[in-house]
Parts: C-alpha cells; structure tokens; sequence
C-alpha cells in the first residue's frame, strides 16, 4: 500500500536525535536537536490532523540510541508513528538501541526494518554476499521481534537494478532509498532531515518541498555517486566532512 502512494507520500529521513551517532563521519550533520524535533512532531501533528494534504512518513536510519531515548517518546505523546530501520550487526552494542527496546517500539505500533546485517555498501557486493546480507538481516530480526519485516532501508544510499533484485528476491515490499527523487512503485525516496534546519524551514520544506539550494545538494551528490562509485565517493567524502 505504501509503495503504491510513493508519488503522494512526503517521507521524513532521520538518524540522531539530541547527539551525534558514534563514529560516523557527517553524523553532526544530521543530528536533530531535541527541541527542535518536538517542534517538528508537533507540527507534522497539526498537519496531519488540520490541513488536506498528501501523508507524511517518519523514518530513522541505523537504530541509534537516541532514537529511543528522545524521538519515542515525543512520538508518544504526540500519537504518532514511525518506521525504524536497523542496522542488525549493532543491536545492543554501545550506542545503539537493544532487542527489549526493539520489542517495545514494535508493540507500541512502530514499523521496524532492515538496514542491513554490516551497513556495507551494497552495490560492492557480490551475488551471495549481497543476498546474505539482505535475507539475513530479515531473518534475524523476524526472529527476535516476532514480526514480519517488509521494508529495507539502503545503506548509505547506494543501489543499483541488482540490488533491487535482490531485495525483491529477500521478500522485501518495498525499499528506501536517500534520493528525495525515487519514488515508483517500489523504490521510495526520503527527505534527509538536517539538523541545522529550524522550524520554519521545515514548515516550507513540508508546504513547498526541498529549496532550489537543497535541491542543488541533493543532486550534486547524488550525481557524484553515480560519477565516482561508492570507494571513491566515500573516500572524498569522508575526508570533507573531518575537515
């Protein structure tokens, strides 16, 4: 059902809440103060209760700690719900949320999925590496959550027609992607929230979309993926975001 609205859908893209995720690089860029996410819920409340206007979707990439500890509840008390991708290989490791906070997020109504067993880039893979880490991620979590999981979230944003193959393949129902542009009958793009944004720039964002400057930045990198393949990309990257 979801996949079938993807053109009407505006999907919200979120990491960290309050501190920045551990040793990622960028991972400051991305970090929503809590403040400024309540603010948000609120108003993606007001929205969603107020004014006639296509569905929003919360998401947050990696299962960070933080993701429990300060968007739950605020996602509690404003009665809405979200969908968290995790990255299994962290499960209960040092910053990352843990099977009983799992548990609870999916029995108080929240969708969990896939964001992969290692976070590896996908598109690096081979036929059997690439098929592991998509079935087996699925696995482990329907496993320990008792619950069928439907949704993948790409690592780091790379894929390409076999890795969406193969996520067909792994019974996925759909995929999200970081590429606000995607958005067919399978393939879902998000708006990747920053935390630099205030209130009023989320509301146009919201309203109107992206910004031309957003729009430029998203594409430039998109573009740069595709130009110089994830070493290469991730490599300059990297070393731009440490400066």
């Amino acid at each position: 059902q979801i996949a079938k609205k993807g053109n009407e859908l505006t999907i919200l893209m979120y990491h960290s809440i309050a501190r920045p995720a551990n040793g990622e690089a960028g991972a400051r860029r991305y970090c929503v103060p809590t403040d400024e996410f309540r603010k948000q819920m609120e108003y993606v409340c007001y929205r969603l209760s107020t004014i006639d206007h296509r569905p929003i979707i919360i998401t947050f990439d990696d299962g960070d700690i933080t993701n429990y500890q300060y968007a739950y509840p605020i996602l509690k008390n404003n009665g809405l719900k979200a969908y968290f991708f995790i990255l299994v290989s962290k499960v209960g490791t040092n910053g990352y949320m843990d099977w009983k906070q799992l548990k609870e997020l999916s029995a108080a109504g929240m969708t969990i999925g896939s964001h992969g067993l290692t976070h590896r880039i996908l598109t690096t893979l081979n036929d059997d590496e690439l098929g592991y880490e998509l079935r087996e991620s699925k696995k482990i979590l329907e496993e320990n959550l008792k619950c069928s999981i439907k949704y993948l979230s790409i690592p780091r944003g790379f894929y390409n027609q076999k890795v969406i193959a193969k996520a067909k393949d792994a019974g996925y129902k759909a995929v999200f992607t970081s590429n606000p542009k995607d958005s067919d009958s399978y393939k879902l793009g998000r708006i990747p929230v920053k935390g630099s944004w205030d209130l009023a720039y989320f509301k146009k964002i919201l309203n109107n979309g992206l910004s031309l400057k957003d729009k430029a930045g998203e594409l430039f990198k998109n573009s740069s993926k595709t130009i110089l393949g994830p070493k290469h990309y991730d490599r300059i990257r990297t070393a731009l975001l440490k400066k």
